[in-house]
């Protein structure tokens, strides 16, 4: 390619792309799902990623200048679509970025809607990015503000090496960014020449002041002021969580901050931003569970569960009901506030359960593909907060759901004899936190050990009670 070069786009929408669950339900299959065809996860993909349009609005890059170094044939429409996942290596489907002598820096533009700045609240910014990790070489994301510097906003900071990640940034007072020509104004850099990098999804979502208010019921509670999202310092990566992290999970009794462990699994309404706060200050992670595929009659936000999505009683846990979870228009909205609770909370990730509705007795006809539907909504919806995401349990779907999720979180897969399902966010670079309720440690610990899974014994109570397998 010469330099600069331009590449030019039509201006085309992007698409976008307890434990009460001490209980074990994959005891209670009903069926055994048959293996879903790629062609039919690609439609259901493409078909969740249209329906997330309705819950914000996204803008992609109009053009790229190659200031240094160049960039793939491929069109600048190519980044609008979220299609790449994994190892995937599918050339017509991203754009790579070629570094010369001096690295590689390019130049894109993204045209906002007619509207005022001072209608944008915030800013997210999305990427779909492989290649190198940054202790091999640093890629950056930078914006340009109303003063001409260029003010770093992401970058392949955990990324995984050469696995498509998602890379997500919240910027605050977004008109610092936005120019005369209601333009926002991209920089992709690296000073280095050792390794090109690869992007699938380039997009900004625009969130407007009057858009800000959740609308998913009543009686909300705590719920009903959570209207921003504080970024991280480390904004534009979330975490992932690795194999090797100590952790403890605990539900009842008054919380025991004094463990040697990196990570807490702390229930999100029962569990105060303070307490969080106190945790990261010793320099923990925090995740906050919930559940996402039942409804439960003590919390906060019932009132936002119309009759229409509630089920069967879970046997054995009082107040407590299956979710429709066809019923994405309704349910989707109300996981998002309850995700940005757990963000405005400062949780670093969160633990939602009861999401194999599917393979148990709900009330509703439930199928594999409805559930792969609805824990990818999920995912989807974790991520543009900037949080991290947990698969509990789910097992028979984690060959289609692990690129999704950055950790699992299991119970009793050494009991049922299901932990080879689990090999696959190991082999990608993901935690698997897992727990035993019955077993002895003896049984099962030197094997957990063995597969780079991190286990405990627990009490059913999920009380501060643990001991761990290393």
């Amino acid at each position: 390619m010469t330099e600069p070069e331009m590449i030019q786009a039509s201006n085309i929408p992007p698409i976008n792309s307890k434990i009460n669950s001490t209980r074990r339900f994959s005891a209670h299959k009903i069926c055994q799902p048959q293996k879903v065809k790629s062609l039919i996860q690609l439609l259901l993909t493409m078909l969740l990623l249209i329906a997330n349009i309705s819950f914000a609005e996204f803008i992609s890059p109009s053009s790229l200048l190659n200031k240094r170094g160049s960039s793939s044939p491929q069109p600048l429409d190519t980044v609008t679509v979220k299609d790449q996942q994994g190892t995937d290596d599918n050339w017509n489907n991203y754009i790579e970025f070629e570094p010369g002598s001096q690295g590689y820096q390019g130049i894109f533009k993204f045209n906002l809607p007619a509207s005022p700045n001072k209608a944008i609240s915030e800013l997210i910014f999305h990427a779909n990015y492989r290649g190198p990790e940054k202790s091999i070489q640093k890629w950056e994301f930078q914006l340009l503000n109303s003063s001409g510097n260029w003010i770093s906003i992401a970058d392949n900071h955990n990324i995984v090496d050469w696995v498509w990640s998602d890379i997500i940034s919240v910027i605050k007072e977004p008109g610092q960014f936005i120019n005369n020509k209601n333009q926002i104004t991209l920089r992709y850099r690296t000073s280095s020449h050792v390794d090109h990098s690869q992007l699938d999804y380039l997009a900004f979502e625009i969130s407007n002041l009057e858009s800000n208010s959740p609308e998913v019921g009543h009686n909300t509670s705590e719920l009903d002021d959570v209207i921003t999202v504080t970024p991280s310092p480390t904004a534009g990566t979330r975490w992932q969580p690795t194999p090797g992290l100590k952790w403890q999970i605990q539900y009842h009794d008054s919380l025991d901050t004094s463990l040697n462990v990196d990570v807490y699994n702390i229930d999100l309404f029962d569990t105060s931003a303070t307490a969080i706060s106190a945790l990261q200050s010793k320099g923990k992670y925090v995740i906050c569970y919930f559940s996402a595929g039942s409804y439960e009659n003590w919390r906060p936000d019932t009132g936002a569960f119309p009759a229409s999505v509630l089920g069967r009683n879970l046997d054995g846990w009082a107040g407590e009901k299956w979710l429709d979870i066809r019923q994405l228009d309704i349910l989707i909205p109300i996981m998002q506030v309850r995700m940005k609770l757990a963000a405005k909370k400062g949780c670093n990730g969160v633990d939602p359960d009861n999401v194999d509705g599917y393979s148990n007795n709900t009330g509703f006809p439930l199928s594999y593909n409805n559930q792969l539907a609805y824990n990818i909504a999920l995912a989807e919806a974790a991520h543009d907060l900037g949080l991290a995401i947990g698969l509990k349990n789910d097992v028979d779907q984690i060959k289609d759901l692990v690129n999704y999720f950055d950790f699992a979180v299991n119970e009793e897969c050494f009991q049922y004899g299901e932990c080879n399902t689990l090999k696959p966010f190991i082999n990608a670079g993901k935690a698997v936190f897992g727990i035993e309720y019955n077993l002895s440690n003896s049984s099962f610990c030197p094997q957990a050990n063995l597969m780079n899974f991190d286990f405990l014994k627990k009490k059913l109570s999920l009380d501060a009670w643990r001991e761990s397998c290393r």
